[in-house]
């Protein structure tokens, strides 16, 4: 069941549309955000989708084809004269010294692509002759140090390339002339049109029929608030709430501030942020309750907020967005009382951990605590005390060893209370960066688990050994726990889903999550009796319950539509 799907289906950030020449497709160019919400988190492992081009027939709110394989954004394409074949011109600055590039040519009908070039710096413009014989490209130096002393910001230089199919002959390899250097802001597509994003808009909603286009970025949480009741956060709003029933939805917003996690408390707590320039001035807390918001508390700087069962929140202050706050924050959500205590460094790519609606409050703290290695998980206590529990990976002394890009879960179930802990192996080459980790740890409790659960834990593990273990090759974006079904549900940033079985591991379902066919990753989930929750990277919401989730067994697909 779906939600909610923007009027343009699976696209993000739309930043350009190019009609065929016959006037029969439009392609759609636009950008899917990486997971960097709630603030405080950053986890990148393994996203193979970031850029996407889409074709879509006239009032065709879904595409019929999409070009997934780009890693830079896309500046420019051309459709060939004869065969189902678009040119993708691509590539930006990286910032510090190197004009990246991409040039794809992209058969839509066979779903084939192939490099028309070895390596290429960025491509600002292409085009194909008349006869489409041949591709003409304009693009950037290879860096900033390269031409004849020209300013590399202001020139881009021709080049003339054959069009060949795949396999016919080698890629060509560019061979930049400097004397035929083009000063770039005497070109026409140089000056940036003041009234381009309003440009775009009208062409689409002509194009799709509609006077007004509803468009949404990654839905950052989702919470069952009931039965009938999704809550969703995402960059437009501080909160919406969807009743499933009605279809009716009830919106919170206002101007500079943007809602991003919701604590399961009870009632529930959605962590709102103030932005100024892109940049994160204060953090608050507002409670849900009769349907309205009210504001619990504000923080300077940008901090990150996980709650417990006993009606705590714990605040940790991100050092680099730190503005004038000095330390972290344990909030009573009763009195509204604040402690401050400094719990040691954080940083959003190693010490983000995610546990939330857990018994107590947990932490990742690095040894020494001012450090972001050598991590261990630690409980802390109402009064800012932090008690060690074990390390997240054990420190043999290599790169390995250094876990980065974590999200953790709490469970409770007939093994007793645990943690399933996800992550990634650092490794200083880029190349080897997706060595992932998940396992399921007890940890320590005399008060969670009570009873038999407590004793059935004790004869199956100690706090020391981990009940299982695999590795994964993407970073997880959410972990679910279903403790009726006795699953585990991870999603993961390469856009599968696994169900795995909590008492040992074994993966029950996987495979690529899609929505009306179009493959999707899933941002968030949540879980209530017999039915998962789930927001994605493109702005859908969406409902699968469990039953239908088993069917997709032996298709190895998941499709939420």
């Amino acid at each position: 069941m779906i939600v909610y799907s923007p009027t343009i289906r699976g696209s993000g950030a739309i930043s350009r549309a190019f009609t065929s020449p016959d006037g029969s497709m439009l392609a759609i160019a636009s950008t899917l955000p990486f997971l960097t919400n709630p603030p405080g988190r950053a986890t990148y492992m393994g996203q193979r989708i970031h850029q996407r081009l889409a074709l879509h027939h006239r009032g065709e709110a879904s595409p019929f084809a999409v070009f997934d394989h780009l890693r830079l954004p896309i500046n420019e394409v051309s459709f060939h004269p004869f065969d189902p074949v678009i040119a993708v011109a691509a590539g930006s600055y990286d910032g510090g010294y190197m004009f990246e590039g991409e040039l794809f040519l992209w058969d839509w009908q066979a779903d084939r692509s192939w490099l028309a070039v070895k390596s290429v710096p960025e491509v600002e413009r292409c085009s194909f002759s008349e006869d489409g014989k041949r591709l003409d490209i304009l693009v950037r130096p290879w860096n900033e140090e390269w031409g004849e002393g020209d300013d590399p910001f202001d020139r881009v230089y021709p080049l003339s390339l054959p069009y060949r199919q795949p396999g016919r002959a080698e890629m060509a390899d560019v061979v930049i002339d400097p004397g035929q250097a083009i000063v770039r802001h005497t070109l026409e597509f140089a000056t940036p049109d003041p009234n381009g994003h309003e440009t775009t808009g009208k062409q689409l909603s002509e194009w799709f029929g509609v006077d007004e286009l509803s468009s949404r970025g990654a839905i950052w949480d989702v919470a069952w608030l009931d039965d009938a009741r999704i809550a969703a956060v995402h960059n437009d709003c501080l909160l919406e709430i969807h009743d499933l029933a009605s279809g009716g939805v009830i919106s919170f917003k206002e101007d500079g501030r943007y809602g991003a996690d919701i604590l399961r408390t009870s009632p529930p707590v959605i962590a709102v942020y103030d932005v100024s320039g892109w940049q994160i001035q204060r953090s608050r807390l507002l409670a849900l309750l009769n349907d309205s918001l009210s504001e619990i508390i504000t923080f300077e700087g940008c901090y990150n907020f996980a709650s417990s069962k006993s009606g705590l929140v714990l605040g940790r202050l991100d050092r680099h967005r730190a503005g004038e706050a000095k330390a972290d924050v344990i909030v009573d959500l009763e009195t509204s009382d604040a402690r401050f205590a400094d719990l040691g460094h954080y940083d959003c790519f190693n010490h983000f951990l995610g546990i939330d609606a857990a018994p107590d409050l947990f932490i990742l703290q690095g040894r020494p605590e001012t450090s972001h290695e050598n991590k261990r998980l630690c409980r802390v206590h109402p009064d800012g005390a932090v008690e060690p529990l074990w390390p997240v990976l054990r420190a043999d002394g290599s790169h390995a060893s250094h876990a980065m890009e974590c999200l953790g879960c709490y469970v409770e179930d007939e093994l007793g209370p645990g943690i399933i802990m996800t992550g990634r192996h650092y490794d200083p080459d880029p190349n080897k960066g997706k060595r992932g980790f998940i396992f399921r740890k007890p940890i320590p409790s005399g008060d969670a688990a009570g009873g038999s659960l407590r004793s059935r834990w004790l004869r199956h593990a100690t706090a020391d050994q981990e009940i299982w273990r695999f590795a994964t090759t993407a970073g997880a974006s959410a972990i679910a726990h279903a403790r009726k079904e006795g699953l585990i549900l991870v999603a993961f940033l390469d856009g599968t889903l696994s169900l795995l079985s909590a008492a040992d591991g074994v993966v029950v379902i996987t495979g690529q999550v899609t929505i009306e066919g179009l493959p999707t990753v899933i941002y968030c989930m949540d879980v209530v009796d017999g039915s998962l929750a789930v927001g994605t990277f493109d702005g859908r919401i969406a409902v699968i319950p469990f039953d239908q989730l088993r069917n997709c067994e032996s298709i190895g697909r998941i499709e939420l539509a």
